[in-house]
């Protein structure tokens, strides 16, 4: 089981505070449900992750085993900072928040502290998991196979060798099936052409998803998480 360390946060110093002490809480209401799948995005790392509540008391949250986008568990240093995300939907909430500790493995787990009230937000960021996907990519003058590389529910990360014949900017329609068969419509937003034998990358972002087919995804992508980890660490 690969752990991965980050950095403090060298602009908001830990204050330790525990329930019962002299704080700003944010209303219960407004945290996340133990067993809801959350995002986390450390100030220390590009890419939001993944993982799920455990307990909440107050302001403290504990969170499980939150993982990067390869299923590695991620252990950050007392003091980091970053926001979480929670909800579906077009009800979406983040907060600030501070890690008080973390516990070792095999069960790694952190405690955070939500830093101020929580606000609703629009999602910005998604968690990614890698996977093998057939894809296919209908265009007005063309479809095309491709496998996708790695999926969130803001879009995919695809490659062929095959010639693509539309363009970057495009609208297309992609098909495929992560456990149930979705059509969802695309921007092309990434078109490098390969050279020298090397296959195409081609970035698809999502662009009118059903609330459904976005909450499906994610929790697909959060499974495909754990199920990584689960490989590497067998």
């Amino acid at each position: 089981m690969a752990i991965v360390p980050v950095g403090r946060c060298p602009h908001a110093p830990l204050q330790t505070r525990r329930p019962g002490k002299d704080y700003v809480s944010t209303p219960l209401a407004d945290l996340p449900d133990v067993n809801d799948l959350v995002d986390v995005t450390l100030d220390s790392r590009t890419e939001p992750l993944a993982s799920v509540i455990s307990t909440v008391t107050g302001d403290i949250v504990l969170l499980g085993e939150p993982l990067d986008r390869t299923g590695r568990i991620v252990r950050p240093e007392t003091g980091e900072c970053g926001l979480i995300v929670w909800g579906e939907g077009g009800s979406l909430w983040q907060a600030p928040i501070a890690v008080l500790e973390t516990s070792r493995p095999p069960n790694l787990t952190w405690l955070i502290q939500v830093t101020a009230p929580a606000i609703r937000t629009q999602r910005r960021s998604f968690v990614r998991a890698n996977v093998e996907l057939s894809v296919v990519v209908r265009h007005t003058v063309a479809s095309l196979t491709v496998t996708a590389a790695d999926l969130s529910e803001g879009g995919l990360r695809c490659y062929t060798s095959a010639e693509i014949k539309f363009s970057r900017g495009d609208s297309v329609i992609a098909e495929f099936s992560p456990g149930r068969h979705l059509a969802v419509p695309a921007a092309v937003v990434r078109l490098h052409r390969g050279k020298a034998g090397r296959p195409t990358d081609l970035g698809l972002r999502f662009t009118d998803m059903e609330i459904v087919d976005a909450d499906y995804i994610r929790r697909y992508v959060f499974r495909q998480l754990h199920e990584q980890r689960r490989r590497e660490a067998g």
